[in-house]
Order: C-alpha cells, then structure tokens, then sequence
C-alpha cells in the first residue's frame, strides 16, 4: 500500500504559511500536529542513541503493540506466541486482530526456558511477545535468553519495557543494529509520569519502521503530547530524582511488608510495583478499598492465586499502606 501523504510532509521544518489541510487559521490548537514526531524523536535520537528513523511513536504503547500485531498477522491464519503470567492487553490484542494467542507458562519462579517458547511456534507463528521486566511480577528477564529467541526465530520478537527505567537490567536497543527482528516497546507512561497523555514508542530496524509508520494513522499523535514530550525530555535531572525516589519507596515498602505475618511471599521487582502472596487475600482487599486503598489482585492469573500487586505511591500514600496493613 502508499502511505497516507500529507503536503507538509514534503517539505522541511520552517516558517511556511500553510494553506494545503483546510484548517482554521484561528486559534492556538488549530493546525494539524507533525505526522512524524520529528521534534521529540530527535530528542529520544540522542538520550536512546539510535536513529529517528529507528522509532515509531504512538497513542500509547498498546498502539505501538496493536500495529504490530496487523503489519505482521494475518486475521484468522497466523499466531504469536507470549508468555503466562503477564500483561493481558497482548491477548486483548490477539482477539481484536483475531490472531491466535499462544502461552507459555513461566516456571516457579516466574522465569522462562527460551526453548519452551521456541517449542510452541510453527510455520504461522509471526510474534513472539516478552514483557521484561514482566507485569505483574516485576521480574527482568535475562536480556541473553531473548536474544538466543531472537536468533533461532525468523518472525518478530516484540520486546515490552514500559518498566525498564526502574531496572538495571539493561534495554535490547543496544541490540536492534544486530538483530532486525526485534522490536522494543517503551513508554512514557511509568517513569516518566505522563500516563495522562498516552504515548509510546517502538525501536525497531530502519526498514520495519518505515513499514509501521506508513500503516499507523497520520495524526495519531496529538500536537499537546508532542509539545509535552519534548518539555518532559528536557528535565533529564527531575526523571532521575523521580526514579530514584520510586525505587527508593519501592524498597521501603517490600521491607515493611516483610515484617507482616499474614504475607508468605515477596516477590523480587525491578519495577515501579511489587507482587505478594497472602493466604488472607480476599479479607486484605476488601479491607484495603473500604479504607479507601485500591490495589490490584492477580489472584486469576496464571501461578498468581492469592497474590496482590501494589504500586509504588508518594512517601505520604506509602506510610498510609504501611499504617493500614499494620492495622489489618
């Protein structure tokens, strides 16, 4: 297929007088936003050190995912192939493209032998979906068991680190001039704070950018989330202190947990939330929300029964939990 073509996109950034988008010449949000995000792509350029014509910016990082699935999948014919435990919005995903949904359930301790997945693909097997560090559990993967996926696989190895900032595990985009296969998916909805204006990014090859850019909406980024990129990436400092503190906070509440005995298990995380097991679960959730307290109960997942993911809160919501759950 041509990709949508829009007149401005034929010429460079400038002061031009535009007159080809039957806009409104009035107003402050009145002119169509950049259908290429050149502005805070070159930003992300030099903080990620790939290429803008590595990336793919999206409505969230679920668009990013949704177009991977329909550049990639035939409705009906093909499969991916993803992990068990994990974030559902891939299944979601799956049903609205219909593609089949393949899993394959992680170990006991939440960790995965690559020839496991490699063993459910076939000859339609077209993705293969990994979550690192993984929701819910919180866990990175070893970036080496990817990688040895990504080699023996031909189809796409789609790699979501929407949590990767609060790890020390370090991102696969190191890897995209090796491997054109695979696809990271970041987002700036976690660390950086901006869930609000839903935006996304995929790092892949030049040529499978090129591809998803020309299948994606024209104006799927608003000229608002753009502007507010561009001003986030510009306090490099303040993200740092946010991770910091989050990570900080993290700790202090998995250690204080620790200390309460109707919880049996913590589990390690490397994200900006943390899973538990208590045999009191449905007694701890409901007193939780009558208090005014929302956490997220993954008691239906897969090897999650009677297990509770909180997310990391300010210090003042954290000494709340930690008051409550001492009360409980």
């Amino acid at each position: 297929m041509e990709a949508y073509s829009a007149a401005r996109d034929l010429v460079a950034k400038g002061d031009y007088v535009f007159l080809d988008a039957n806009e409104n010449p009035y107003g402050t949000w009145n002119r169509y936003p950049d259908p290429m995000q050149r502005d805070p792509k070159e930003m992300l350029a030099k903080i990620k050190g790939v290429s803008p014509d590595n990336m793919v910016m999206g409505n969230g990082s679920d668009e990013i995912l949704d177009l991977m699935y329909r550049i990639s999948c035939n409705p009906g014919q093909d499969n991916v192939v993803s992990i068990s435990p994990s974030y559902g919005m891939y299944y979601t995903l799956a049903c609205l493209n219909n593609v089949e949904f393949r899993e394959v359930l992680l170990d006991d301790g939440f960790d995965f032998n690559p020839d496991d997945i490699l063993g459910r693909v076939d000859a339609n097997s077209k993705m293969i979906l990994i979550c690192s560090p993984n929701n819910p559990t919180g866990k990175s993967f070893d970036p080496q068991k990817i990688l040895k996926i990504a080699k023996s696989f031909p189809g796409l190895v789609v790699v979501d680190e929407a949590y990767n900032d609060f790890s020390e595990t370090e991102s696969l985009i190191k890897y995209l001039p090796e491997y054109d296969n695979i696809v990271v998916v970041q987002t700036f909805s976690k660390a950086w704070g901006l869930a609000s204006i839903r935006a996304g990014v995929g790092y892949m090859s030049v040529e499978l950018a090129a591809m998803v850019n020309k299948v994606k909406m024209p104006y799927n980024m608003d000229g608002f989330t753009q502007k507010t990129i561009v001003e986030r990436l510009s306090d490099p400092e303040s993200f740092k202190k946010t991770v910091e503190l989050l990570v900080s906070e993290r700790d202090r509440l998995m250690k204080e947990f620790s200390q309460l005995s109707y919880i049996d298990k913590i589990y390690p995380s490397d994200a900006n939330f943390f899973m538990f097991h208590t045999s009191r679960h449905d007694e701890l959730m409901a007193y939780m929300i009558k208090n005014g307290v929302i956490l997220r109960s993954r008691n239906s997942m897969a090897k999650c029964q009677n297990c509770i993911r909180i997310t990391v809160g300010t210090p003042e919501q954290n000494d709340l939990v930690i008051k409550l759950m001492k009360a409980f």
